[in-house]
């Protein structure tokens, strides 16, 4: 049976929506005339005419020929309209006039009298000069023993508005039930598209997003697909280059435990004292290597935390190390993301402004995009040429190396990498009074309730 069906694709379902708008323009159009015609257009026996018609003829054959005109323009109501002719009344062109049924006359209670029905086209009672036939849509003409005749119209109603205003009020029902389908059809196809648009801006902010969900039209569920292969294959590169290169970085403390032990053979301290300074270094750049291959953002879980708090924990331990650096910012902002993982960036950045400049201070603001600390200190700022240059691995702007001015290159790059983890970007600048400016903008996060969504959608469990 399935076969049998097309496939659920974006044509289809666009195809689809066109048919269902139609449809349902064209059953509102019926239903609307259909009422409409209830009401506007009547049919001749259920408009009541001829209850009346029988009393007004037996009136109007009793009466003198003299005061039948006058009889008969008093005879009729805002429901029809009654004229008298002494002879057969010429109807408008194109009008369609025949004899009534046997059954219509036994309504006039007598049904040997002749009487005849017509009906005028819209064309023909417009363009007739005659206002008595211009209003008549229907009605009957009944003969008098004399071989006078009676002729009763009944107008067309116009729902107590002009004519364009009735023909407006049929297109706005077409018009608003078009509207209803396509915009019912759009929130079908845009949703998976929004979806597949939240995975991407999820997965670029942390490798370890879950994967999206599958649905919607074919050529939709396929790009997911491809879409969760690739964060796949991504993830598992990532996973193995990490995994080598802190291998790597372990396996090199073998050679510079040999060298230390065979550097206390030297008989000469000074060199022995170069070597294990150097040694000593090397040490210091694999430690470092070592935590920021290990990634530990990556693998602690995410969860709601007080940013502010955090701010200011890191700026209390470097208070309490004698370092000058003063906070402002809100008591209490609630962030979801990494705590561990952002104390660390959060300390790296304040702590280079602390080693390069006498004093700090780190204000923090809360905008609608998302927190952002902005850390500024005295020091003598980067060259405009180093402002990016200085995110790469083991990069120093003290090409000294020297581990008493700073670090061994790690700090801002492993800032950089897990403030990007959580979709936030760092950027440096040289303040104009001198000094570094030193910002960190991250976004907004998904209350929790929305991140349990997205795994019950995915099939998979959120971590607390």
């Amino acid at each position: 049976m399935r076969r049998l069906l097309p496939r659920d694709t974006v044509f289809w379902r666009l195809t689809l929506t066109v048919m269902l708008a139609m449809s349902a323009a064209a059953g509102l159009n019926v239903v609307f005339i259909d009422t409409a015609g209830v009401y506007a257009s009547p049919d001749l026996i259920n408009s009541g005419l001829f209850e009346q018609a029988a009393t007004v003829t037996r009136l109007m054959s009793a009466a003198p020929a003299s005061i039948r005109p006058q009889l008969a323009a008093r005879a009729g109501n805002g429901t029809y309209w009654v004229r008298w002719s002494p002879t057969v009344p010429e109807l408008p062109e194109k009008s369609r006039s025949e004899e009534a049924p046997r059954f219509m006359r036994g309504l006039l209670h007598d049904p040997t009298r002749r009487v005849m029905v017509f009906k005028s086209s819209k064309a023909s009672v417009s363009g007739r000069n005659d206002l008595t036939f211009r209003t008549a849509a229907y009605g009957m003409l009944v003969a008098l023993d004399d071989g006078t005749w009676i002729v009763f119209g009944v107008p067309e109603r116009g729902w107590g508005i002009v004519h364009w205003h009735h023909n407006g009020l049929i297109i706005g029902f077409v018009l608003l039930s078009t509207f209803a389908i396509a915009l019912l059809a759009a929130q079908t196809l845009v949703r998976p598209i929004a979806d597949f648009a939240d995975a991407a801006r999820r997965f670029g902010a942390d490798p370890r997003a879950l994967p999206m969900r599958e649905h919607g039209p074919a050529e939709l569920r396929s790009a997911a697909a491809a879409f969760n292969a690739m964060q796949t294959q991504i993830r598992r590169f990532v996973t193995d280059r990490t995994d080598m290169l802190a291998a790597i970085s372990h396996d090199l403390r073998t050679p510079l435990t040999r060298m230390r032990l065979r550097g206390e053979f030297i008989d000469d301290r000074e060199q022995q004292r170069r070597l294990f300074r150097d040694v000593d270094e090397m040490q210091a750049m694999i430690d470092a290597a070592l935590a920021f291959f290990r990634d530990d953002a990556v693998k602690e879980q995410s969860t709601r935390f007080d940013f502010s708090e955090l701010v200011r924990l890191v700026v209390d331990d470097l208070a309490d190390q004698g370092r000058i650096i003063i906070f402002e910012g809100p008591d209490h902002v609630v962030y979801y993301g990494r705590p561990f993982a952002l104390k660390r960036a959060i300390g790296n950045i304040i702590e280079n402004g602390c080693t390069y400049a006498t004093h700090a201070a780190a204000e923090l603001n809360v905008t609608r995009s998302g927190p952002v600390l902005s850390v500024r200190d005295d020091g003598p700022g980067i060259p405009e040429s180093l402002l990016e240059a200085v995110f790469s691995p083991f990069y120093r702007v003290d090409a000294s190396r020297n581990r008493l001015t700073g670090g061994v290159g790690l700090g801002l790059t492993s800032a950089r990498t897990i403030v990007r983890a959580h979709g936030g970007e760092i950027t440096l600048r040289n303040q104009p009074e001198g000094g570094l400016l030193v910002m960190m903008t991250l976004p907004a996060t998904m209350d929790l309730p929305e991140v349990d969504s997205l795994a019950r959608a995915s099939g998979l469990d959120q971590p607390d």
